[in-house]
């Protein structure tokens, strides 16, 4: 059972890594669907699936923590490349800055819990510690999915959300390729801040 969620974790890391390669990210958005909203909703898939498995005390030890192994590139990847396009737009925005802050918080928070599980040898706390993290980001994505995307959806022009969705591409594949700081509010050594600051 492991062995299955760890090929499909494979198969869905190699489509994230291996696609910018192969195309330039206007082209990539084009074919997945240009908004952001959809990126984001489409990253939030196999983040949900994993979720349940870590969560499920009835589950084998092994294969929640192979769960939680496949979990973290791909939660990492996702919160911080949202928190440097999307969130950073949101936060020009009066009306959705208090959501954007909130965001960036439970990202903190989840870096936080992953640190720990990560360092913790102890099977029951680990467990404990896991699932405290599975909720959170559980409750974090049921947020985002129904209030502050659907508000942005709401308050947005399609071509901002495009031109984000493009950007959100573009620093994904940054952070794949370069890793990011522990810190989340620091960004990538070779991401052009500017290129973030114009949204």
């Amino acid at each position: 059972m492991p062995t299955k969620k760890k090929n499909r974790g494979t198969q869905a890391k190699k489509k994230t890594t291996s696609s910018p390669k192969s195309k330039r990210p206007s082209q990539r958005a084009e074919q997945e669907g240009t908004d952001i909203i959809n990126l984001i909703l489409k990253d939030h898939t196999p983040l949900k699936k994993l979720i349940k498995v870590m969560k499920d005390s009835d589950k084998e030890f092994s294969e929640r923590h192979a769960a939680f192994e496949e979990f973290c590139p791909l939660l990492i990847t996702h919160a911080k490349a949202e928190e440097l396009v999307l969130y950073t737009h949101l936060k020009k925005d009066s009306e959705m800055r208090t959501e954007a802050l909130e965001g960036d918080v439970e990202h903190q928070l989840a870096d936080q819990m992953v640190e720990e599980a990560q360092r913790t040898n102890d099977e029951d706390l680990w467990s404990a510690k896991v699932k405290v993290l599975a909720e959170l980001v559980e409750h974090h994505i049921k947020e985002e999915e129904g209030e502050l995307l659907p508000e942005f959806k709401k308050d947005s022009d399609k071509k901002v959300r495009e031109d984000l969705g493009e950007e959100f591409l573009r620093m994904k594949e940054n952070i794949n390729e370069n890793g990011t700081e522990k810190n989340p509010s620091l960004l990538p050594e070779d991401v052009d801040e500017e290129t973030v600051a114009r949204h």
